[in-house]
Order: structure tokens, then sequence, then C-alpha cells
């Protein structure tokens, strides 16, 4: 079969740094969408909508552009564990997530998606980093558990440790998606992966409203506009990621997931009015320490801009061989 990824490496990696930008971008948007739609829709309910908008808009791809591909039966199982963890589990899990955190609090815990990229990067892509992204990924995740045990009660949070664990199972599964879709694109157009995610997802939510005694009563007002925004979304998104997944190794491609906090954070004051105390912007400067030296790609660099704070001895003797 043709190897469509040698096709896509040979792009512009600039349009795919746009590509991977606008998609953080717009899913920053689906945080604070997806929470309003929730107000109206149980999760299966909610989801089953989301993917069937998304699924007529791939449609006329899958009886034009890709009419001719045939699916090789021995990428089956890859397949299958591609469209379990994303989209059915991933928006499972992170759906249910946003019933008890905020969609701020949901996006910071995100930016550990990243870190978690790398290292499953090194292990089974055998991408090269420095040691010193071990100490990164260790802030990132004190960051992350202070962020938890620090988020307010409200009512648009009344469980943010239960919300912010289930965020975090979500973008584990996401990223084990990617590693796997990574695999897959060295024989199938990344858009045409994304066409599979969406119909698996459409009939998984499907089933599971059904096995939960859901309707599929359409609620007319802005949570309408709302899923047909998220369905439209999805595709886009799906379409510029899976491009960016495919041109540019892990390494390149994840620190621009660190954008995803600041989306989420920005959206979700701008349109929910959520706000976060004192105890967790300190949590998300920890985050966001962590994340800057696991970008760091050599030792020198990292000694260099370590020198220039004023507890330089101090973490000097944290990194010490």
């Amino acid at each position: 079969m043709k190897d469509f990824l040698s096709k896509y490496k040979n792009q512009n990696e600039l349009f795919a740094y746009l590509s991977v930008t606008i998609a953080v971008l717009l899913y920053g948007t689906t945080l604070t969408a997806t929470k309003i739609c929730l107000n109206y829709y149980s999760t299966p309910q909610l989801m089953a909508f989301r993917m069937f908008v998304s699924a007529l808009f791939f449609l006329p791809f899958l009886f034009t552009v890709y009419k001719n591909i045939r699916i090789d039966l021995k990428d089956i199982k890859l397949l299958l564990l591609m469209v379990l963890c994303e989209p059915c589990l991933y928006f499972l899990f992170e759906t249910n997530a946003l019933k008890f955190t905020t969609s701020g609090q949901a996006g910071i815990v995100s930016s550990l998606e990243p870190v978690l990229l790398v290292i499953a990067a090194r292990i089974i892509l055998k991408e090269k980093f420095v040691r010193i992204v071990y100490l990164g990924l260790f802030i990132s995740i004190i960051g992350s558990v202070l962020l938890s045990i620090s988020s307010d009660t409200s009512e648009l949070a009344p469980n943010p440790l239960l919300g912010n664990f289930l965020e975090l199972i979500a973008i584990i599964l996401t990223d084990t998606c990617v590693i796997t879709t990574k695999y897959l694109m060295e024989k199938y157009p990344p858009f045409f992966l994304a066409g599979i995610s969406i119909f698996a997802g459409l009939i998984f939510f499907t089933l599971l409203n059904i096995i939960q005694g859901g309707t599929f009563d359409v609620v007319v007002n802005t949570s309408l506009f709302l899923v047909i925004y998220l369905g439209l979304l999805t595709v886009i998104a799906y379409a510029l990621y899976n491009f960016a997944i495919c041109t540019l190794p892990a390494s390149k491609f994840s620190p621009f997931l660190f954008m995803l906090p600041v989306a989420a954070v920005f959206f979700g004051w701008f349109f929910l009015g959520e706000t976060f105390n004192l105890k967790q912007f300190g949590a998300c400067i920890l985050v966001a320490l962590g994340i800057a030296i696991c970008q760091i790609n050599t030792k020198k660099k990292f000694v260099k801009m370590v020198k220039k704070l004023p507890f330089s001895d101090w973490v000097f003797s944290l990194v010490k061989k």
C-alpha cells in the first residue's frame, strides 16, 4: 500500500505548525461549549448528536476522495485501539469530567498531555530527549495534583478533584491514540483516519445512549447551535491535528499543546465567568515551569537558564548526577 506518511513529511512544516495551533485554539472553545450543552443533554446524547453532525460533514469525502481506499485486515486491531481511545472513551471521560470541574481547570490538567506524549514517544517511537525532561515531568505532575486539591467547590465545579482526575484519564487515552495514529499514518491519509474515528464515535455513543434509555430529542435553543458548532469543529480539528501529527515528530508537535490551558482558561472566563484562586494560579505556574523544562533540548541550555535564577544552587543539587 502507498506510504502516505512520506508524502506529508515533505510538506511545509510551517503549515503543520499553523495547523496544530489552530486545532488547539479551536479545541479550547469546545470545552466551554460542551460545558454549556451538558445543561441540556446527557453525555452519550450530546456526543451522539456531535458525532452525527461531524459524520454529515465528512460523508462527501468518504464517497469521493477516499472511495478507493481499502483497509488492510492486519490493521484492524490498531484501528480499533485508535477509535476506542479516541473518540469513544476519551470523550466519555472528558465530557463527564466537565460535569464536576470547570472548563478552565480541565484545560490546565490537559497541559500534562504533551509531557506524557513526549515520554510515550521516547518509549514507543524511540524518539530521543534529554534526562532533564524527567524533572519537568515531575514538576508538572505536582502542579496538576496541587491544582486539583486547591480547586474551589462551586456550582460550576461541584467535585473538581473527581473532574480533574477524569480529565487526566482522558489525556492518557488521547496520547495512546496519537501514538497509534502515528503508526497508521504510514498507510492511510490523516483525514481518512479522522473520518473513521468520527463514524466509530457516532456508533459508540448512539448505542450507549440507547442502552441508557436516553432519547434523541433536540433542544431548540442556543445549545442546538453549539452542538452544530462542536460537530463542525470536530471535523476541522481532527483534520488539522492529524496533519500535524503525521508531519511533525512528537518532540516538535507536543509543545503546541501547551496553549490548550491558556485557551481553556480564557474561553471559560470570557463565556462562563469562571475564575481561579491564588493557589490554583501557583499550581499553574508549576505546570508551566515543568513544561518549559521539558522543552529544553540540551543540558547545557538548562544550566544556562538556571544560572540566571536566584535559587540556582538548589536546582543544581536536584539535577546533579
